[in-house]
């Protein structure tokens, strides 16, 4: 079984091979937020490659306790605000999307929050295993086929890290990830 850091090199790699400025623009997010005294937790995209699925991104995900003052403090600081969007900046030098989620609150009908994060830091702090799974599913289950990646994501997050089928996700999601677990591991992978 690959540990973290294999995870994160191939994550590296993936993204250094693909040209993509996606670590650049959140390790810049980050130290911005760090600046202000803002805790954050990385999810989405960023997140999956960092536990294993390295897949592509176009954008970061950076859970934040209050959207508003983040977003100001980052448009005062090489990024700018998206017009039509409360919660997206974008890196001027790169081009990079920055998706900023409410911490303690919800962006879609499904049955969790995002968590509150709570650790300020220079270094981007990427949401657990445990969380992101559960966030994912949650998505998902609130958005259904629209949201269909979200799913695909927790596909490949359960056979990158063989995660048990009692593995510690939300108590609101578990059925869903049960589900897919069973669905895993009673199907024969089709191979070409």
């Amino acid at each position: 079984m690959n540990t973290f850091f294999q995870f994160r090199e191939q994550a590296e790699f993936m993204r250094e091979s693909s040209g993509s400025n996606i670590e650049k623009a959140l390790v810049k997010a980050v130290k911005v937020l760090a600046l202000f005294h803002i805790p954050h937790y990385v999810c989405g995209g960023f997140a999956v490659q960092e536990h294993g699925y390295p897949r592509f991104t176009v954008d970061v995900d950076i859970i934040v306790p209050d959207v508003d003052s983040a977003r100001e403090k980052l448009a005062m600081n090489g990024f700018s605000e998206n017009p039509g969007s409360t919660m997206t900046v974008t890196d001027r030098e790169t081009r990079v999307e920055i998706d900023l989620l409410p911490g303690g609150k919800k962006v879609d009908p499904g049955p969790l929050t995002f968590p509150v994060p709570t650790l300020v830091s220079n270094e981007p702090q990427i949401l657990t295993l445990e969380n992101l799974v559960s966030l994912k599913l949650s998505t998902y289950v609130g958005c259904g086929v629209h949201r269909i990646q979200d799913y695909a994501d927790v596909v490949k997050l359960i056979e990158a890290n063989h995660l048990a089928r009692d593995y510690d996700v939300d108590a609101k999601v578990r059925d869903v990830y049960q589900t897919a677990w069973d669905e895993i591991h009673s199907t024969t992978k089709w191979t070409s």
